[in-house]
């Protein structure tokens, strides 16, 4: 069930504390694998701002993803990956018209991403479970993880259940 394009967003080491991070880079690599072997483009979005400067440990993307020297890097300076940073100008060059989106964080780049992708025409889609975040003080990162999932669903992305990983396995 993939889309035409992944989009992994964000999976730096200044996130590594995010609830279940290893196991979410683990089902990420499953999905860049899946992406891989049929040939279909991974992005991988690289966020920079004052808690991740450019070129600092932080801003790196974890380095056990299984990213490959042909997949495209784009760097970000704000929520939105879309936001001056040519990523829609890419996926249209890469002949997109799904695309899904997996990483960090649940609340901001990602509910960016699949808003600001669904507003430009995209098909947007994510698996439950393949974005996560940070506990808030009013709120656990599972809850705002549940919550901005149920809001996602049928308004601006497919949300794939995690069945799909299941299937990439076997």
């Amino acid at each position: 069930m993939l889309k035409d394009v992944l989009v992994v967003i964000d999976v730096q080491y200044g996130l590594q504390k995010a609830y279940h991070f290893d196991q979410l880079v683990g089902a990420i690599n499953q999905r860049i694998a899946a992406y891989h072997q049929a040939h279909h483009p991974v992005i991988f979005v690289q966020h920079n701002d004052d808690t991740m400067i450019y070129d600092n440990h932080d801003w790196q993307l974890v380095a056990n993803l299984q990213r490959q020297a042909n997949d495209r890097v784009i760097l970000k300076y704000h929520s939105d990956p879309f936001f001056q940073t040519g990523l829609a100008a890419v996926l249209h060059d890469f002949g997109a018209n799904t695309v899904e989106v997996c990483g960090l964080q649940t609340e901001y780049c990602i509910d960016s991403s699949l808003r600001v992708g669904h507003d430009l025409g995209f098909q947007m889609a994510i698996i439950q479970g393949l974005d996560s975040t940070l506990d808030a003080p009013d709120l656990t990162a599972q809850q705002i993880i549940k919550h901005h999932e149920h809001i996602w669903a049928g308004t601006f992305a497919e949300v794939l259940p995690k069945t799909v990983l299941e299937a990439d396995s076997q």
